[in-house]
């Protein structure tokens, strides 16, 4: 795998996106630590020469300045002055009696300009060392003519602060060679089940309409969008299979009646029959043409069916309404057949889909039984509600259909040996199939003993 591609892959992007939020949120972090560091310390040394004045002034009240002067000995003499305030450590001080005519008094400093309340002041370096010590003091009046310094060195405040950005440093180094690692990790990842993807995508087409996406069962998001595309794949495989079918049905349905029209036509041109035999002639054309155009019509509404551009009309419908209209006009057609039609309706079976196109579906259903049942034979339309589902069935006590064909009924042209010799061109089962898949249901064929009966399931409307 090529590394430029890892390089472009999202997942490499988001790895890189938030380390880049990550050092941001880090480099505010730290100058946030470090405000605070630096006024918590600049306030402990201030609060170290605070303390050490006051200590200098009570000598002064006590006894005067040589008092002052001994107590500002004794201070630097002493570790105190590099103890801790408040449990802090505080750098050794620097302090100066001096008066203001510039004469020393007492200190470990020269004279210093005082300046505001709160100073640095800068010292020449040690013997021995480099840099230059800067201190961080505040002058006060001790006597009309005299006046105390005192400060404290800031190289460990600065010292503190340089530890800190180099933690925070290596913190950042650290995060951007994780992110970048795992952007890497990520990166090629991603990039493999893409690959695993567009491979199979070209292989389906290349025609191998048999190949799907392997999913690795940990039902992520990538078994998801397996799944999705595998399903999307049996669907197209199973369209391309029924437009082969139908292709092939098409062809072998539509040559016999073309054959008859063609060769009637050709019967007439050849041998002319008289005037009184033409509207015969015409009247079998008429026919022929008649059954080729219901074909089509039939066909073109499958299709239309199989869109669902209908799904977005669909409201509630009462199924017991829609079977009883059915049975009150197909009584009369199943009286002149020499059929006997009853019902047994459960009321107010309401589902949702299309009323036009249920009353299309149950009409096949009952055509049928009507048709392939002979003279004397009981049809029966029912509906129940069974564990929550709406049950419409059309039965009969006809010769039913064998079991090897009730799976292959609902095909298009598809037409049993028993029903070959019927009216009809194998296309009513089909289309109520059809119109079932829309709605959600289910088409079973069960044997009636004797018998059919065509189960349709609705899922009921709440």
């Amino acid at each position: 795998m090529r590394p430029i591609r890892i390089f472009k892959a999202e997942s490499f992007r988001f790895a890189a996106l938030f380390a880049l939020i990550f050092l941001s949120l880090t480099g505010a972090l730290i100058g946030t630590v470090l405000w605070i560091v630096a006024g918590t310390e600049r306030q402990t040394l201030i609060a170290a020469n605070e303390t050490d004045i006051s200590t200098v002034r009570n000598g002064l009240r006590g006894e005067g300045l040589d008092e002052a002067i001994e107590v500002l000995q004794q201070r630097l003499g002493t570790p105190a002055a590099a103890v801790s305030v408040s449990e802090r450590f505080v750098p050794e001080a620097y302090m100066v009696i001096e008066e203001l005519s510039g004469k020393v008094l007492a200190g470990n400093l020269p004279f210093v300009r005082c300046g505001a309340n709160d100073f640095t002041i800068v010292l020449p370096p040690l013997a021995g060392q480099r840099d230059s010590r800067t201190v961080l003091g505040q002058c006060a009046d001790l006597t009309v003519t005299t006046r105390i310094f005192v400060g404290r060195d800031t190289a460990a405040m600065y010292a503190t602060r340089a530890r800190i950005l180099h933690a925070f440093a290596w913190v950042a180094v650290g995060t951007c060679a994780f992110s970048i690692l795992g952007g890497l990790f990520l990166g090629r990842r991603f990039m493999a089940r893409v690959d695993a993807i567009t491979q199979t995508c070209e292989r389906v087409m290349a025609g191998k309409f048999n190949e799907r996406i392997p999913k690795r069962g940990r039902d992520d998001e990538w078994d998801r969008l397996a799944r999705a595309i595998n399903e999307m794949l049996d669907r197209i495989s199973t369209l391309l299979e029924n437009l082969q079918q139908v292709s092939s049905d098409i062809a072998h349905d539509l040559r016999t009646p073309l054959t008859r029209l063609r060769n009637r036509l050709e019967a007439a041109r050849e041998q002319p029959p008289g005037l009184e035999a033409y509207p015969a002639v015409i009247a079998h054309a008429l026919g022929d043409t008649d059954q080729l155009l219901a074909m089509f019509s039939a066909l073109l509404r499958i299709s239309q069916i199989e869109a669902g551009t209908r799904v977005q009309t669909f409201t509630a419908v009462n199924l017991a309404d829609v079977l009883q209209r059915l049975f009150e006009l197909y009584l009369p057609v199943a009286e002149d057949c020499g059929h006997l039609l009853c019902r047994d309706l459960y009321p107010e079976v309401v589902v949702r889909g299309d009323a036009e196109l249920l009353t299309q579906l149950f009409s096949n259903l009952i055509e049928n039984a009507i048709r392939h049942t002979p003279p004397g034979a009981q049809i029966r339309i029912e509906l129940q509600r069974v564990n929550g589902e709406a049950l419409a069935a059309v039965i009969d006590n006809g010769p039913g259909v064998a079991p090897e064909d009730r799976d292959k009924v609902t095909r298009r042209f598809y037409r049993g040996s028993a029903s070959r010799t019927a009216e009809g061109h194998g296309l009513g089962l089909a289309l109520a199939a059809a119109i079932a898949q829309l709605h959600g249901a289910r088409l079973e064929l069960r044997d009636a003993a004797p018998g059919l009966q065509v189960i349709t399931a609705f899922p009921l409307q709440s």
